[in-house]
């Protein structure tokens, strides 16, 4: 791939991650800290729970974090129009293909842009764009800086019970993403670690997936496989079956050791636990954009470059000090996010490894795209990144062209699987170990408080597709929460 493509394509999705979690702390989970009562009866203040602990939304505490909810919505328009830049539009983009993007990065066309006209049409040339890229990335660093790791370190200080709560199955697992450099080094570190034991390889030929919990069932023949029915993606079978024993859609991935099948949480945690955790690091510049940066908010000058590692034990100091240790946790979760979202903002914008930016590297005119004919023959392959929720995986078989088979295994597959038959998934396991409270309101916010966190997609983790486009079944949900009036499809 070259340099181009390989910086774009980190830019593009870098973008859609730090809007992604920006998303997260303030339009998904914010209300589950703030009584908001008091505000017009209308959404999305409304419907509502509330429990006593809350942060009043009439202090000062609660009606900062208000205006800041408000403030995030423009945040993370300006991320999608950062990465639209290059994608030629956000979300949904289409501009990364395989061997880089379909980028035109010339320093000739288009003419040159009203640059302060944010929401002026593209394409821009090679010099326009990277100035809109950084002026983008200037207010949303600062916001970053000044008002998502704050409002965390609020919210952090405010419920400090949650940094015990939500532990989890505490295993750890990312693919590793954002290479930069030919040789495929990683800004995000890939592999399996729990935190106390440190960071060992991982191997995607050890994924087995389990139904055993779930609405599916494999054939009789599965049955004799080491382990016991369980079946990597590439021989991955869906077949619904509402008569077994299951109580979710979802699968079950595990990690097979050869003798167990160890439950791996994914997503924004997993990715900064492991990076904290190797020993070779690339490092992102902290040059202050505006505002008060972490370095600064202890007293200090920005860090300059730094690594995952002093950004993680800094931003601690900020929370009274809790053990590493701790991160492992509901707060720990949103606390993953918001260091991640900077430190990837810093790459993008600031500097890497006492050098340029992602930006600042690339090349007018240079190639962003390496052509590759897809195979006639027979050919299996695989695909492993990083999505803003977690570990991403998708496995697929070419026959003359076309694809004859496809599995995938998303975040959400890994956080909210059910049970493999003997040990619960990772989402299960934090409500299990938890301590909810006594009165229903309580215990409604506070299964929010821990769900909330691993940011669930459901209809990520689901996938019943056949390639003729009919359906396979058809149902509805009973009163109960469960499947009702089932209808199998030939």
């Amino acid at each position: 791939m070259p340099n181009n493509g390989r910086w774009i394509q980190n830019i593009i999705q870098g973008s859609d991650l730090v809007m992604s979690h920006i998303t997260h702390l303030y339009h998904l989970s914010a209300l589950d800290f703030i009584n908001t009562t008091h505000f017009p009866g209308m959404a999305p203040w409304l419907p509502s729970y509330t429990a006593s602990d809350m942060i009043q939304g009439t202090s000062t505490l609660g009606s900062n974090l208000v205006v800041h909810y408000v403030q995030a919505l423009a945040i993370r328009r300006k991320c999608h129009t950062a990465g639209a830049l290059f994608s030629g539009r956000q979300p949904i983009q289409n501009a990364l293909v395989p061997g880089g993007v379909s980028t035109l990065f010339s320093s000739t066309y288009p003419a040159t842009p009203v640059t302060t006209d944010y929401d002026q049409f593209g394409p821009y040339n090679s010099v326009a764009t990277v100035s809109k890229f950084k002026s983008l990335m200037t207010e949303i660093r600062t916001f970053i800086n000044t008002t998502y790791i704050p409002d965390v370190v609020t919210v952090a200080n405010a419920y400090p019970g949650f940094w015990s709560q939500g532990v989890g199955c505490g295993r750890m697992l990312s693919y590793g993403d954002y290479p930069v450099d030919a040789a495929g080094t990683l800004a995000i570190k890939g592999g399996v670690s729990l935190l106390a034991a440190g960071l060992t390889e991982f191997n995607q030929a050890n994924i087995r997936e389990y139904v055993g919990g779930s609405y599916y069932n494999y054939g009789v023949l599965d049955g004799l496989l080491t382990p016991p029915n369980a079946l990597h993606p590439f021989d991955g079978k869906t077949t619904p079956n509402m008569g077994t024993a299951g109580y979710s859609w979802i699968k079950a991935p595990r990690l097979w050791d050869g003798t167990t099948a160890l439950v791996c949480e994914v997503g924004p945690l997993a990715r900064m636990v492991n990076t904290y955790l190797s020993s070779s690091q690339v490092t992102a510049n902290d040059t202050v954009v505006g505002g008060t940066s972490l370095g600064q908010a202890l007293g200090g000058s920005s860090y300059g470059y730094y690594d995952v590692t002093t950004l993680v034990n800094t931003a601690l100091t900020l929370v009274g000090n809790p053990p590493v240790t701790a991160l492992v946790s509901a707060l720990g979760r949103h606390a993953a996010r918001a260091l991640e979202a900077k430190y990837i903002a810093d790459l993008m914008a600031g500097g890497m490894s006492s050098g340029a930016s992602w930006v600042d590297r690339l090349v007018a005119n240079a190639s962003c795209y390496t052509y590759k004919r897809i195979p006639k023959q027979i050919s299996t392959g695989y695909g492993l990144t990083e999505a803003p929720r977690g570990a991403l995986g998708h496995w697929i078989k070419i026959e003359g062209r076309k694809v004859a088979k496809y599995q995938c295994v998303v975040p959400s597959t890994w956080n909210f699987s059910p049970t493999d038959g003997v040990n619960a998934g990772p989402v299960e396991q934090a409500l299990e170990n938890s301590t909810i409270g006594t009165d229903s309101t309580s215990q409604v916010i506070n299964i929010l408080r821990l769900v909330h966190p691993f940011d669930c997609c459901i209809a990520c983790a689901v996938h019943v597709v056949n390639p003729e486009g009919k359906e396979t079944l058809k149902f509805a949900i009973g009163p109960d929460g469960r499947p009702a009036n089932i209808e199998a499809k030939e």
